[in-house]
């Protein structure tokens, strides 16, 4: 039906974090990519954290110092040490073996804006005002149907679909998967206040038997705004399509901070639920899906964002290797195998996290400080909850794993070569595969990988963090996870063995 010239590589249905995640990284190796976007202007910012995990990925394409300087115009010194979990904190990233042990407070509508750019370097189409209402799929390819703004209808063909539109995910209705869960058993608010802090705190987070209320900046300093993130224990029963009105913000930050606060304006104020649903699967033929279109829940920590663009990272390279004929379509049947897991454990997070947080009664309000004084300071604790906050306890399963390392994100060290020093983090901006020797002696330098995104490098890590202290040899793939590691000197069949289980290599 469809093996006609296609009018694009892939279609990604959606221009928010994870559409224009998977986007760039399709087109960064060189796939044709269309972006299909129904707003025709930017999105409210929901989301407004970028965690250490997502750093990394961000660093990793060469993108990472973008999104801090960015962060500057909002606070001077844009690095946030610490972190929330279940409303308490802190949590602290320095527990972390990472080179961001910090996150960025930075508006979701600042992420898309910085993703769009990057997106338009590397040469992705857009088509705005686009709502898809057909997709249909063939073994040769698929086709999108849209109505354009001006009531026109539109088609495109490609040899694949990223459904990357949210939690009312039109590409996943068409499809028809399955999204299991709960409706809302209460709301919450947020809010966006033209003020600056009254208190000398970068997050001001207060909670009580009225309830829960999270503060921190989400404006620059020519024109400071506060965002409030609220649960109030009798406003939590309204409707989440009631609109909130400037006096009831002003009345529940009142009973909660017990403190009258002086602002004028309320910029944005919107309810949001703690509705749970999770997609029967993340892929149909070639239909994929991203993001909050596999999953919706309660923005715990505030770090569901972080988690949609891991998905994007995780699925975009494949979808290349694919496309590009570097792999066979097998290779993306893992997408699912890895992030279903990955996502599972975030929900039960997230429900954990809403039955501590939300008791308001005395024996909650007893536990939730109990907690936080005497358990969060223990460092296995609290670094424990750092993981679980950036979705690193859960590893990938890989082909003859048995190492610490494999299925695990690749410790960011920086390697001493014959050519000087070079860092993990920026080998991985050509999108390869790195096929490292870490005993400098050049072991891999005979073999040979034409057809495929390989590169050998050998070199002896400086500074040598824990995790890669006795490894001799390492795989690591596009996305910054071992795919194969091995102490002492390295056997280059098991490293042959576990590229193939990746890639269709030429013989």
């Amino acid at each position: 039906m469809f093996e006609d010239q296609k009018d694009a590589d892939v279609i990604v249905v959606g221009g928010g974090p994870s559409g224009l995640t998977v986007a760039g990284e399709l087109a960064r190796a060189g796939v044709r990519v269309c972006v299909l976007e129904r707003r025709l202007t930017g999105v409210q910012s929901r989301a407004g954290t970028i965690l250490p995990r997502v750093l990394e990925l961000l660093d990793a394409r060469g993108l990472a110092e973008r999104f801090i300087e960015r962060a500057r115009l909002i606070r001077e010194n844009p690095f946030v040490p610490v972190h929330i979990w279940g409303g308490m904190q802190p949590v602290h990233w320095r527990h972390l073996d990472t080179r961001f042990p910090h996150r960025l407070i930075l508006p979701q509508s600042t992420t898309e804006e910085l993703l769009t750019e990057n997106c338009l370097e590397l040469g992705v189409r857009f088509v705005r005002g686009a709502t898809v209402n057909g997709v249909e799929q063939d073994s040769e390819g698929a086709r999108v149907t849209a109505e354009m703004d001006d009531g026109t209808l539109s088609t495109m063909t490609a040899r694949y679909v990223v459904g990357a539109d949210g939690g009312r995910s039109a590409v996943r209705k068409l499809m028809g998967i399955d999204f299991v869960g709960h409706d809302a058993t209460f709301t919450g608010i947020v809010a966006d206040v033209a003020m600056a802090a009254p208190w000398p705190e970068v997050r001001k987070m207060t909670d009580n038997a009225r309830g829960w209320v999270n503060a921190f900046p989400f404006g620059g300093a020519e024109d400071p705004v506060l965002r409030f993130n609220i649960v109030h224990a009798d406003s939590r029963r309204a409707d989440k399509s009631e609109p909130v009105p400037d006096d009831e913000v002003r009345r529940v930050l009142r009973e909660i901070l017990e403190m009258d606060l002086e602002f004028g304006e309320v910029r944005w104020a919107s309810r949001y639920t703690d509705a749970m649903r999770l997609a029967s699967r993340f892929s149909q033929g070639r239909v994929f899906l991203v993001g909050e279109s596999t999953r919706i829940h309660y923005p715990a920590s505030g770090v569901g964002m972080n988690f949609c663009i891991q998905d994007a990272f995780n699925l975009g390279w494949k979808l290349a290797a694919v496309v590009n004929g570097h792999a066979s379509p097998a290779l993306l049947d893992t997408y699912e195998s890895e992030r279903r897991p990955v996502t599972e454990a975030l929900l039960r997070s997230v429900e954990a996290q809403c039955a501590i947080q939300f008791d308001f009664s005395p024996g909650g309000i007893t536990y939730r400080r109990m907690f936080e004084r005497d358990l969060m300071p223990i460092p296995e604790v609290n670094r424990r909850l750092g993981l679980e906050l950036n979705g690193l306890t859960t590893t990938y399963a890989t082909p003859g794993a048995g190492h610490p390392l494999a299925g695990a994100p690749v410790p960011d060290a920086e390697l001493h070569t014959r050519e000087g020093l070079v860092r993990i983090g920026e080998l991985l901006r050509g999108m390869e595969f790195l096929l490292i020797d870490c005993t400098g002696d050049d072991r891999f330098a005979g073999i040979k990988y034409p057809a495929a995104p390989i590169r050998a490098i050998s070199g002896v890590p400086t500074l040598c963090p824990p995790a890669l202290k006795d490894v001799g040899a390492l795989l690591v793939r596009p996305d910054g996870y071992v795919a194969w590691a091995q102490n002492g000197s390295g056997d280059t069949m098991q490293a042959h063995r576990a590229i193939e289980h990746y890639l269709d290599l030429a013989r």
